[in-house]
């Protein structure tokens, strides 16, 4: 199993988004995909129609040594597609995990996910957007770490921090984690967005993905729907451009 984590510390840049359609164009291909929802907002576990405070989450298995994960993940309404789902009180985890000091804080997801390896082809993580305990076991279970971005005034604003934070993770407790790079979201035919992207090519050059993904109303309108924009809109511009990114990138 390919673990991938979606990590960005702004939030409002297509990261759950781009979560689920990545999850989506997957299993199109016949990929198995686990989902994992780190972020306590829980917008990736609605869209897929997860959410529930009487089940487990997984902030119980962030808690719970010995947790069973099967009996946390849950099946989607998409074949090949699983989610291990949040719910609000992963916003009180980071808290008990850091009081906890009878073991690890940081490997938590990676011992946890290592029972269910053998299952599922790709392992999608959905971030919160802050760099905190939460984000740091997502990013020390991953292989690889995807940076979504979207172009406005303060688009390179602490973009060096999160590309130093990233080193950090890998140079303390991941040594194997890999900056897959980045990818521009909610895109648009502007001159601004021009001055931006060739700004963002000369900062990260190959790190850069060439696709990206164009602003589309009817990415909104599937989130209504409570199905990844791949699926109901398969021939949206967004759901292309999803399509042609997910092949550029896996």
């Amino acid at each position: 199993m390919k673990n991938l984590s979606i990590f960005n510390i702004k939030g409002g840049v297509a990261k759950t988004t781009s979560t689920a359609n990545f999850g989506a164009c997957l299993s199109q291909n016949g990929k198995k995909v686990l989902l994992v929802d780190l972020d306590p907002q829980s917008n990736l576990t609605k869209l897929f129609k997860a959410y529930s405070m009487e089940d487990l989450s997984i902030a119980d298995v962030l808690l719970n040594k010995n947790l069973d994960l099967h009996k946390v993940i849950k099946k989607t309404d998409f074949e090949n597609i699983d989610i291990l789902p949040a719910n609000v009180n992963l916003a009180f985890a980071e808290r008990k995990i850091l009081l906890d000091v009878s073991r690890s804080q940081q490997n938590r997801l990676s011992k946890a996910l290592e029972s269910i390896k053998d299952k599922y082809d790709y392992c999608l993580i959905d971030c919160p957007p802050a760099l905190n305990m939460i984000t740091v076991n997502a990013l020390c279970s991953s292989h690889d770490v995807l940076v979504p971005i979207k172009i406005d005034k303060f688009a390179l604003d602490g973009l060096e921090y999160l590309l130093d934070s990233i080193d950090e993770v890998k140079d303390e407790f991941n040594p194997s984690l890999n900056f897959k790079g980045c990818f521009i979201t909610m895109d648009s035919a502007t001159t601004v967005n021009k001055v931006i992207k060739q700004e963002l090519k000369n900062i990260l050059g190959d790190k850069l993905f060439n696709t990206t993904i164009r602003q589309n109303v009817k990415v909104v309108e599937s989130t209504f729907e409570e199905c990844p924009v791949v699926f109901s809109s398969k021939k949206a511009r967004a759901s292309l451009n999803y399509i042609e990114l997910s092949n550029e990138i896996f």
